[in-house]
């Protein structure tokens, strides 16, 4: 019996490496034969083993160590961002290519229309009145053009904002001579909307003042339907109007 294990044991030495399983054990920092553990098992051998010292030379295990570095930080970096939703990533980039320089705002014409009742929408285009109140807020900046509601103005009502205006801007002041309704008038340059302030109670007592300059009257007025607070005109109106102005 002796001797078939004594074979058995050279066999299991001696035999080709290709057969040979090794296991890597980093934890414990050494090296394991498996098919030597599992026969040296079957004979009831067992060896004692040591932790490689590290004075005696260099420790493998340590030489594979993670090593961490701090990344250095860009203050001007942007925040990461999640890209996984698609509305996301088209707002984002919207908000991206969003140009926001005042003068190439000022310079934008996209057709953008207020309608205001006469007598004080002519007064607008005629660069007599330069403040128009509402009571809401827009964001638009850049040319806005000018509609006349339906509504037509008295004589009454006319000839009291003339005199309003005659006392802010002085008694020289040459008014248009007919106030017409429904009709694309003109157009202005919004400079800003803001909040009124105290010199502003003489044009308007709304809580926003739309900030207004360069105004230019249509030769021929337009006949068109208004609508309510800022609105987009028809492509073809908008055409039909920079042709006659431009």
């Amino acid at each position: 019996v002796v001797e078939r294990k004594v074979e058995a044991r050279a066999e299991q030495l001696h035999k080709s490496r290709l057969q040979t399983r090794i296991t890597f054990d980093f934890a414990g920092r050494r090296i394991v034969d498996d098919n030597q553990s599992g026969f040296d098992k079957q004979m009831g051998v067992e060896y004692e083993t040591e932790k490689p010292d590290s004075g005696n030379g260099p420790d493998l295990a340590d030489e594979f160590l993670p090593v961490f570095i701090d990344k250095p930080t860009n203050p001007n970096a942007l925040p990461p961002q999640n890209y996984s939703n698609p509305k996301t990533q088209t707002k984002i980039n919207k908000t991206t290519i969003r140009n926001q320089d005042k003068e190439f705002q000022l310079m934008r014409d996209e057709g953008m229309c207020l309608t205001m009742h006469q007598p004080w929408a002519s007064l607008l285009v005629a660069g007599i009145k330069e403040l128009e109140g509402r009571s809401w807020y827009s964001a638009h900046r850049g040319r806005l053009w000018i509609h006349s509601a339906a509504k037509n103005p008295s004589t009454q009502e006319i000839a009291a904002v003339e005199e309003q205006y005659r006392d802010i801007k002085g008694r020289d002041i040459v008014f248009p001579d007919i106030y017409p309704t429904s009709v694309l008038l003109g157009c202005v340059y919004v400079e800003d909307v803001r909040e009124r302030g105290e010199g502003d109670s003489e044009e308007s007592s709304s809580d926003f003042v739309f900030v207004c300059r360069d105004a230019k009257t249509l030769p021929v007025p337009i006949k068109c339907k208004g609508q309510h607070k800022v609105w987009r005109l028809d492509k073809k109106l908008h055409t039909a109007v920079l042709n006659q102005m431009f």
